[in-house]
């Protein structure tokens, strides 16, 4: 469980910046250890500089004693009434000499298939005369292709196959999960009684993964409930919200999670704002105030503490840039942490781009010129390895911020000035053979010669290829 604190309330914004500053600097908790690219420590400022804290007993104080499951089965129970209305109405549908024919076709023909059963063609074959057998009629030949199935697998069985199937027959098992949930209405099964068919486990670290745990909230749509209520209330039985949020962060960076868990960050996030919890609240809930300002900007949960902090209705980036820099950082140093971040993940990058605007507006508010940043950002210290720093893609960033129209030629100017012409030249040759500044180097090559205007000749010996000869790398140009 998380560390326990007083909310703070802050009735100005200067001391709800400087308590975040606080919080990403003071913590006494032990680093935790990372993958990350490692920066130097900045001057971390002292308890005087900032607001005191309290720490309290009733920060995270919700009872957790009640069974969720016992409440999703109450839930259930008040639509057990309607599901014995319709279970009358399907037995109708399943005359016993035609599903007996089902029955016969399937043992004689299905029964002992190995392997992939939906991607098999005497399943297919089956398929069609299920079909035929019900004039065509897809309800009522489905339900009788799972009537047959369950009888012959189980329940358990069959939906632990439909849920893992893959291939070409995605249309006839879609079909069949629709016909099973069916079956489980109108027997009035309730949603715990479906939660342990399918196996649904909340411990599993790839849980929102789990192709069980989709059918089970197409069943809970189906009575007519919200699974992702109903859901989030078991998982917080076995979590606490700091894990929930870390879970829900790195599940929204996988394209076959990403829509479920985005529902699910969005009803966590609700579910603080109506306990009145505030930016600082979640900022110390999240663990947030046990990193650095480096770790900070990696971490997977910062985008849910940014996400909250916009429900809030206030600026996260602006609160977080000028929080960071009271931390001691300079501009170079928040610069450099911005671009290593933006290159780490769609995550991590989108944060850090809202980040990198921050510091945008204040060079362009101070008047800085594209030589001023350039040097204070340190890329003149790069060399060669000038297109692969994390800040290049920040220095043309401000560039293109600043004058879009004219951004290749600023930029060649300002890097003749700083390096002249043969060591630019020198620079951008090599940075073509790097696959990933390739593309940026014969840009800027293009850019070079056309703000030199030189002929071919003038080339051939700003290169020196005389000395140097045709086998010249050079001369790949």
């Amino acid at each position: 469980m998380a560390s326990k604190f007083v909310p703070i309330r802050f009735a100005h914004y200067g001391l709800l910046l400087a308590a975040v500053a606080l919080l990403i600097t003071v913590s006494r908790a032990t680093p935790l250890k990372s993958t990350h690219p490692k920066f130097e420590t900045p001057r971390r400022i002292t308890n005087t500089d900032l607001v005191e804290t309290q720490s309290s007993s009733n920060y995270d104080g919700e009872l957790r004693g009640i069974s969720s499951m016992t409440k999703i089965n109450n839930v259930a129970k008040v639509g057990t009434k309607k599901l014995k209305k319709v279970a009358e109405g399907v037995k109708t549908k399943l005359a016993p000499n035609k599903q007996s024919a089902v029955d016969t076709q399937f043992k004689e023909f299905v029964d002992k298939v190995q392997g992939d059963l939906f991607n098999n063609a005497q399943f297919a074959d089956w398929v069609k005369f299920v079909f035929k057998v019900y004039n065509r009629n897809d309800e009522a030949a489905h339900a009788a292709m799972v009537t047959t199935m369950v009888a012959h697998y189980g329940d358990e069985y069959l939906a632990s196959m439909l849920a893992a199937t893959k291939g070409s027959n995605m249309i006839t098992t879609f079909r069949l999960k629709e016909a099973q949930i069916n079956s489980w209405k109108a027997s009035g099964k309730t949603l715990v009684d479906v939660y342990k068919i399918l196996h649904v486990d909340a411990e599993a670290s790839d849980l929102l993964k789990s192709p069980t745990l989709k059918t089970w909230i197409s069943y809970v749509v189906k009575l007519k409930e919200n699974p992702y209520e109903l859901l989030l209330l078991n998982l917080k039985t076995h979590y606490d919200d700091a894990a929930l949020a870390q879970m829900f962060a790195v599940a929204k960076g996988d394209a076959a999670t990403t829509a479920l868990a985005g529902k699910m960050e969005t009803l966590l996030l609700k579910k603080w704002q109506e306990k009145d919890k505030t930016m600082i609240d979640v900022f110390q809930l999240l663990k947030l105030n046990t990193k650095s300002p480096k770790e900070l900007l990696v971490s997977p949960v910062l985008s849910t503490w940014m996400s909250y902090t916009l429900l809030l209705k206030k600026n996260p980036y602006e609160l977080l840039f000028k929080a960071i820099k009271k931390t001691g950082i300079d501009d170079a140093g928040l610069a450099r942490m911005v671009g290593t971040a933006e290159q780490i993940d769609s995550n991590t990058a989108f944060v850090a781009q809202k980040m990198q605007h921050q510091q945008f507006k204040i060079w362009k508010r101070e008047g800085k010129s594209a030589t001023d940043v350039f040097r204070l950002l340190g890329l003149k210290k790069e060399g060669d390895k000038l297109f692969e720093s994390p800040v290049w893609s920040t220095w043309t960033g401000y560039l293109d911020r600043t004058d879009r129209t004219a951004v290749y030629k600023e930029t060649i100017l300002v890097l003749k000035t700083q390096f002249g012409d043969e060591r630019l030249t020198n620079i951008i040759s090599k940075a073509k053979d790097v696959d990933s500044t390739a593309d940026t180097a014969e840009k800027l090559e293009r850019s070079f010669w056309w703000a030199m205007g030189l002929t071919s000749d003038d080339l051939f010996n700003l290169l020196k290829l005389k000395h140097k000869g045709f086998e010249s790398p050079d001369l790949q140009s």
